[in-house]
């Protein structure tokens, strides 16, 4: 008995040097709960987060243990925020890149009994390889699926729902569908505790959106930008659109003072210059400008058109009479 209790002191040992030796190695320590994932989807996830993330399970006790010892800030109280089954993960990524790395390698697995549906449960239409027998009542009883005998095995007949988004999961439904190798829920590691750099970072902080973050604060540094510009606040970010409203504004003012000139307005007095021959030209050859978009004529304008067509018709009457 004393050699066995030797045997188990020594591994819960072993177990404890190796936790200390990835908190050592590792700039991020974190937690990550492990309810409701089964022992296939955790082999899919450490394959996903090979390279980048270290994740070991272990007794509870062992990893308060393991915090404890450890040299680094406030890395024990880590240890209080351990929640129902959780693993560590030992990484050097940012701790939100590490969240939205693991939502990111979400794997597909079986339903469990009291699950909800995230979108509609589909059974596809086919060969389920599934032999004949009791089990075919229970298809079409508790899943309601539409089956029949083909070559020795049970097939459905066609795609059919057996769970619209939002209905529960019970035990049997969940069983028959993980037979089938149906895997409607996402499974993903929930990070829900880190340490990093002597701090603790609760879920909130973890899942925050980067993206909207950055949106929110660039839209909010704009609006800022234009009130203090329309209240013609002196600061770093507005004197330069500030001198270069005002000197727009000075060069518009200088343009229209009479016998005034500045040399380096030479290419804005050319175009001036340009403009009001053009519309000199346009007048002396009886070129009409083109008329500016607007709302289109309405019908009251007509009558008075038609009077000046009859008041330009009676002019030539009037100075043939002239010259007799």
């Amino acid at each position: 008995m004393a050699m066995s209790d030797r045997k188990i002191a020594s591994k819960k040992l072993k177990e404890v040097l190796y936790l200390k030796e990835n908190i050592q190695k590792y700039d991020v320590i974190g937690l990550v709960s492990m309810e409701k994932i089964d022992a296939r989807s955790i082999t899919k996830l450490r394959k996903a987060l090979r390279g980048k993330v270290v994740m070991r399970m272990s007794k509870k006790r062992l990893i308060k243990r393991a915090l404890s010892d450890s040299n680094k800030p406030n890395l024990e109280k880590l240890a209080d925020e351990i929640k129902g089954s959780s693993a560590l993960i030992f990484t050097n990524m940012n701790p939100i890149e590490l969240s939205q790395f693991l939502e990111s390698n979400a794997t597909k697995g079986p339903a469990k009994a009291g699950d909800i549906a995230p979108e509609d449960i589909v059974v596809p239409a086919g060969d389920t390889r599934i032999p004949p027998g009791p089990i075919i009542s229970e298809f079409s009883s508790i899943l309601k699926l539409p089956t029949m005998i083909k070559d020795g095995t049970i097939n459905i007949r066609e795609d059919t729902v057996t769970h619209e988004k939002g209905d529960p999961i019970d035990l049997k439904q969940a069983l028959l569908l993980k037979r089938l190798g149906v895997e409607p829920m996402t499974i993903s590691l929930d990070f829900y505790s880190a340490w990093e750099n002597g701090e603790i970072l609760p879920r909130e902080v973890l899942h925050l959106n980067q993206e909207k973050i950055l949106n929110d604060f660039a839209s909010g540094a704009q609006h800022g930008l234009n009130v203090a510009l329309a209240l013609k606040m002196i600061t770093k970010a507005t004197v330069i659109p500030l001198i270069a409203r005002a000197a727009q504004s000075a060069n518009a003012l200088a343009m229209n003072i009479p016998g005034l000139f500045i040399p380096s307005m030479i290419p804005q007095y050319l175009a001036k210059a340009y403009r009001i021959a053009s519309q000199v030209n346009n007048i002396a050859h009886g070129i009409e400008p083109e008329p500016e978009q607007g709302p289109a004529p309405t019908e009251e304008k007509a009558p008075k058109e038609k009077k000046e067509e009859k008041k330009e018709k009676e002019e030539p009457a009037g100075l043939g009479d002239l010259f007799g």
